[in-house]
């Protein structure tokens, strides 16, 4: 199943930077009680004309307007270079690989990456990461929940840091095109539909395959060097090559025609996942027919991907 789901879908490199008018910046919590605590000192001061809190209150407050600076200085700059997922199944969590760099040069600190639903459903803040950059470059990923197939856009991202007093909070966002492709849930009871003559031929212990040793059997061109064997011609000067049999060589079409007894298209889809999976884990050759395209028979981790990308895919544009 892994095998099958290595393909990265990406966007091409964005290289968005944020510039000084899409850094936002406001108080957090403790800005706001350590804001009301200056109001009090400050009365205070003015109440008792007492100079040592009128020190204390500038003081903490200069304090805040100088972390103001450094935290909107620890987003100013920030540059996504680039966004990758990689496919998989329904249920699973679709991890989307981030490329973000320091346009500047600059090292930043508690830096935090969240993924932005789409509204109503606002920021979802489990999906979040925290890194801290160097002078160059850091990555991040973000694990988003899968609930349907098809494309899992990325869309917003969203980066905050209340470096480096926790008092202010900057924020921005970043607009990305990347996509993760969600495969269908393999689910279903079917057996896979392999021909007659493969059963019969697997039955006979005559079929070709990779699983059990059967002899050996003359070298003729073409074979591969792994299979020579080696033993057999120090001792008789024979090339010979080792043979086996059983699961696998033979082929099978998993077509959508060949489920009519069930009426779900979502269920459909995950019976033919299913198969997918089985004859690429029997070693067989297959080829996928649905009513708005094909594959040509063959196998492989490229064959597996290809084939759930079209399940995954299916009657969209």
């Amino acid at each position: 199943m892994q095998a099958a789901a290595s393909s990265a879908d990406s966007s091409l490199p964005t290289s968005i930077a944020l510039g000084l008018r899409r850094v936002y910046i406001v108080p957090t919590r403790y800005g706001y009680l350590l804001g009301g605590l200056l109001l009090i000192i400050l009365l205070g001061a003015i109440n008792y004309d007492n100079a040592l809190a009128y020190l204390l209150c500038f003081l903490l407050g200069g304090l805040s307007l100088v972390a103001m600076l450094h935290t909107y200085r620890n987003l100013a700059g920030l540059k996504l270079a680039s966004a990758a997922a990689t496919p998989v199944f329904v249920g699973d969590q679709a991890p989307f690989r981030l490329h973000l760099e320091s346009a500047v040069g600059r090292p930043r600190s508690n830096v935090s990456v969240l993924w932005v639903a789409t509204p109503p459903r606002g920021v979802v803040r489990a999906t979040a990461t925290t890194l801290n950059l160097s002078t160059t470059d850091a990555q991040a990923t973000l694990r988003i929940p899968t609930a349907r197939r098809g494309r899992l856009p990325l869309k917003r991202v969203r980066v905050e840091s209340v470096f480096p007093l926790g008092i202010l909070r900057a924020w921005a966002y970043f607009e990305t095109s990347a996509s993760a492709v969600v495969y269908p849930a393999p689910r279903g009871r079917l057996t896979l539909p392999v021909s007659p003559a493969d059963v019969a031929a697997s039955a006979l212990g005559s079929a070709p395959g990779t699983d059990d040793f059967a002899g050996l059997r003359p070298y003729r061109p073409g074979d591969r060097l792994a299979a020579i064997h080696w033993p057999a011609l120090a001792k008789s000067a024979t090339l010979l090559v080792k043979r086996f049999q059983g699961g696998g060589e033979g082929e099978v079409w998993l077509r959508w025609q060949d489920l009519g007894l069930v009426p779900e298209r979502e269920a459909r889809l995950s019976q033919l996942t299913r198969w997918v999976l089985d004859a690429e884990q029997r070693g067989l050759r297959y080829g996928l027919e649905l009513p708005n395209a094909s594959l040509p028979v063959a196998r492989g981790a490229a064959h597996a991907a290809a084939a759930l990308r079209l399940l995954a895919l299916y009657d969209e544009p």
